[in-house]
């Protein structure tokens, strides 16, 4: 007979709401959002770097194309490794890396220094994102799954909105580019030192956690009777245990939905990485906005984006009982009008008009963040969530690095402007391959 836990969100669920989880999504959070800084800071800070160091438009692309590519198959390796040495490990590995690559940029001086750290920034920091989700992954229930990784997405969400203001402050500050990369790598020391001394990989590791947390992060390990009431109590569950608990990577990738959910990714990351690479410019060149105005402007759609992913997270884990597949389509339908309007809209449209599309598209956009990064984990195990997200990251990743590139190609210009129509509408394109995709995606909903 299957152990009786009481769920998250119960009235019985412990003395107090707080739990040391909610302090370690923090950290994972603040982490990456910090380690982010840097993708977000280098894009403003380009046309100063270019006339620096004499870059051209094509080594600008070329340099992000070589990062993206290498960032991609470095998230499957480094899945592999967080399931077998433990995401902490990869992901101290991660900060340390990019601090010092973040340093580097501060000395670079040549087109071919600018290629070489960028394909090793993109193989050491592609190892961030996967040990950050695992640890959610295990230390949260699935009733609260999805709303911690679209916590966690809103680092790359948020950041975008505020991010480049920080960096042409500090520019202006420290009179030039180069002390700026010098002074955020030394702020990558509080999340090392955060992660060296509150991070564990597993709650039963973590002192600070008492056995209604244990229980609550192992909730499914006790209703199905693979933990015992003992494991928890004495905090006692063995490497063999979590062995059972793998499943091989050949099961894991023929398992109806892996693949769809793994298009899902590839389709969430082709939009997010277009409209974060030409939203800005797309309202300067179209609605002639000013370099302020453009980046206030553009931080709606982020904005709209952080509730988005939230909001359809916590139906996700709440009012659908850990259903993820419907949030992921709502977000793919609700995307593809608020894209389509975007490629049609004509300078002189109502400010108003503009901030609910670009709202819209934001909010919808991004809504498939929580619940598809909590699939793998709620379908399989968090045990060998590593390698399961790894795969999905890896071909989301490639395919956002091409995404920037092909609507490059299809930007047009004309003696009347710049259309952007064909470019958002391949973008609608992407929308509407994880729709189809979405609609093949099967759920595990938890007992």
């Amino acid at each position: 007979m299957a152990t009786k836990v009481s769920t998250v969100g119960d009235k019985t669920s412990g003395p107090t709401w707080w739990r040391y989880r909610y302090w370690l999504l923090f950290i994972v959070w603040f982490a990456y959002t910090i380690q982010y800084l840097d993708r977000v800071k280098t894009t403003t800070l380009i046309p100063l770097i270019m006339s620096s160091i004499g870059l051209s438009h094509a080594d600008v692309g070329n340099g992000i194309f070589l990062m993206m590519i290498f960032y991609g198959p470095a998230q499957f390796v480094s899945g592999i490794l967080c399931d077998k040495y433990g995401a902490k490990k990869v992901l101290i590995f991660s900060i340390i890396a990019w601090s010092i690559l973040t340093a580097w940029m501060a000395f670079m001086n040549s087109a071919t220094e600018w290629y070489i750290r960028s394909a090793i920034f993109g193989v050491c920091v592609g190892t961030e994102f996967v040990p950050s989700a695992r640890l959610l992954a295990r230390w949260f229930p699935p009733r609260q799954r999805a709303q911690a990784q679209s916590i966690l997405s809103w680092a790359w969400i948020v950041t975008p909105a505020w991010a480049p203001l920080v960096a042409t402050l500090l520019v202006a500050l420290l009179g030039g580019w180069r002390p700026v990369f010098l002074v955020v790598a030394l702020i990558g020391l509080i999340p090392f030192a955060m992660i060296l001394w509150f991070v564990y990989d597993r709650p039963e590791q973590c002192k600070w956690v008492n056995e209604q947390e244990l229980k609550e992060s192992y909730e499914i390990e006790l209703l199905t009777g693979f933990l015992t009431e003992d494991n928890i109590k004495y905090r006692k569950i063995s490497d063999l245990k979590v062995k059972e608990a793998q499943v091989p990577f050949s099961k894991i990738l023929h398992s109806p939905g892996f693949i769809p959910i793994t298009i899902v990714d590839v389709a969430s990351q082709m939009t997010l990485w277009g409209v974060l690479t030409w939203s800005a410019t797309y309202l300067k060149e179209v609605f002639g906005f000013s370099l302020v105005a453009m980046g206030a402007w553009a931080s709606v759609y982020f904005i709209g984006g952080a509730l988005g992913a939230f909001g359809s997270s916590w139906i996700s884990d709440t009012l659908l009982k850990t259903r993820r597949k419907p949030m992921i389509m709502l977000s793919f339908a609700g995307t593809i009008p608020f894209i389509l309007i975007l490629a049609l809209v004509k300078p002189g449209i109502s400010p108003y008009t503009l901030v609910f599309i670009l709202a819209g598209a934001g909010f919808f956009a991004n809504m498939s963040w929580g619940p598809f990064l909590s699939w793998p984990a709620d379908v399989f195990s968090p045990e060998v969530y590593g390698k399961a997200m790894g795969f999905m990251q890896c071909f989301g990743y490639i395919g956002g690095a091409f995404a920037p590139l092909i609507m490059s190609r299809l930007i047009v210009s004309t003696q009347t402007g710049t259309s952007y129509v064909y470019a958002w509408l391949f973008i609608a394109i992407c929308a509407f391959t994880g729709l189809t995709a979405s609609a093949m995606v099967r759920d595990k909903v938890a007992a």
